[in-house]
């Protein structure tokens, strides 16, 4: 089984996906810890109960409600908080859209910042998605990075499957480049071609083509093979004979004879 806590030691990405929670959170707690406040001295006067309340009592209760629609609105409305927005993360939902239920369960524990600690450390220590909470799993949420490294957590989203995962047939929407074979000529079956001396008088046929596989001519049959001089080009076979103008036609010891008057080239 892997987890979060067995990667987060030694995955890059994972370590700046947490340290950039962090730093929104710390963001967000701070937004959320001065309205508390500024709501808390409004309504109780500190010099009336003192200065725990903030802490244990009225104050506490009034940080926990505001804190949990802080981040429950923001998230259903606006995809993240402002710490979060901040940070390039935004809050998507994995098994349908998000909605302000998935946000508040999200957030329930961001009520009490020990709360938040906990669920962030269960989550670590279950398989699937690093980067969800403990409450993310349930509500089927999860953060995602919206910078150009966000490529990079592509890894945290497989995780989410167990594997084997599946995997696109051979072929299937992939591009021409990609498809086996691409860019080579087309294999063509061998095709047999039987070759006859053309009869007497016949206008001379075009030599054959030898395709991949098939064996040439041999000796005793077929048209004479071509010959290249020293300088590489491709010497052409007379094709009429030059003393009275007769069509040349191959015979078996390779020379060409001239079909009406017999001469042998």
């Amino acid at each position: 089984m892997v987890t979060g806590l067995n990667i987060l030691g030694s995955n890059k990405a994972l370590q700046d996906h947490e340290i950039k929670r962090i730093i929104a959170y710390i963001i967000d707690a701070i937004i959320v810890w001065i309205i508390a406040y500024i709501i808390t001295i409004i309504t109780i006067p500190v010099w009336y109960i003192g200065y725990g309340i903030f802490f244990f009592g009225f104050g506490a209760l009034i940080y926990a409600v505001f804190a949990i629609l802080y981040w429950a609105v923001q998230d259903a409305f606006m995809g993240g908080s402002i710490g979060k927005k901040i940070m390039a993360l935004q809050v998507v939902g994995t098994t349908g859209p998000l909605d302000i239920v998935k946000a508040f369960i999200r957030n329930v524990t961001k009520a009490f910042w020990w709360l938040v600690l906990l669920d962030w450390i269960v989550g670590l220590a279950m398989e699937g998605d690093p980067r969800q909470k403990m409450t993310d799993r349930f509500a089927g949420t999860t953060v995602v990075r919206t910078d150009q490294q966000a490529y990079m957590e592509e890894q945290f989203r497989q995780m989410a499957t167990p594997p084997p995962h599946p995997q696109a047939p051979v072929g299937y929407g992939q591009p021409a480049y990609a498809q086996p074979g691409y860019g080579q000529a087309p294999q063509q079956p061998p095709q047999q071609q039987w070759q006859q001396a053309p009869p007497s008088g016949a206008a001379p046929q075009q030599q054959p083509q030898t395709w991949p596989g098939q064996q040439a001519p041999s000796a005793g049959g077929g048209w004479p093979q071509h010959q290249w001089n020293e300088q590489g080009q491709l010497q052409q076979q007379a094709r009429f004979c030059q003393n009275c103008g007769g069509p040349l036609v191959p015979r078996g010891d390779g020379h060409l004879v001239c079909s009406r008057c017999g001469t042998v080239y």
